[in-house]
Formats: C-alpha cells, sequence, structure tokens
C-alpha cells in the first residue's frame, strides 16, 4: 500500500468519523468548527500572554539583580560601621548592663 493510498484512507476514515459524530450528536457542522476556531484563538491568546508574562519576569529578574548589585556597596558599608560601633561599644557593656540593673533596682 502506498502513503497516499494510506492517507486518503485515513483522511476518508476522520471525515467519516466526524460526519457520524455531527450526525448522532445533532451538531452543525459549521458551528462546531467555529467553536474550534475560537478555542484555538483562546489557546493563541493564552500561549502570548504567557510569553508576555516570561517576559515581564525576565525584566523585573534583571532589575532585581541590578539593584542588588547597587545596594551591596551600600550594606558592605553598613556593616562596617555596624562593626566599628561593636568594636567602641563592647568594652562598655558590662558598665551599660550594671548601670541598668541597679536602675532596676530602684
Amino acid at each position: 500500500m502506498g502513503i497516499g493510498k494510506f492517507l486518503t484512507g485515513v483522511t476518508l476514515a476522520t471525515g467519516v468519523g466526524l460526519a457520524a459524530y455531527f450526525t448522532l450528536t445533532k451538531q452543525d457542522p459549521r458551528t462546531w468548527a467555529k467553536h474550534i476556531s475560537q478555542q484555538a484563538q483562546t489557546t493563541v491568546d493564552q500561549v502570548d500572554d504567557i510569553k508576555v508574562a516570561k517576559d515581564r519576569l525576565a525584566d523585573k529578574a534583571q532589575a532585581l539583580n541590578t539593584a542588588v548589585t547597587a545596594a551591596t556597596p551600600v550594606i558592605d558599608d553598613i556593616q562596617s560601621q555596624v562593626e566599628k560601633f561593636a568594636f567602641k561599644v563592647a568594652p562598655r557593656v558590662d558598665i551599660i548592663e550594671e548601670t541598668v540593673s541597679r536602675w532596676d533596682n530602684l
């Protein structure tokens, strides 16, 4: 059997199957085709929406990466200042705790 005869048979069988389906379910083939077309268009629109959302997500991720990169030196400066403050305050912590304890006992 040649490929042409096979494709013809498959196409004919599909056509007969659809005709039987339309007859049994009492559907209008034109209405069915319009409905399928609308579903296909809805699917295409949803795929487009997904592509747009993916692009937005990529843009937002890039913006976040840029913001984190820009903030890193500032965070390092803050950490350095905290460490300097802790170094200056550490010798006085015992005195501060003792003073607070005395105030609590008043």
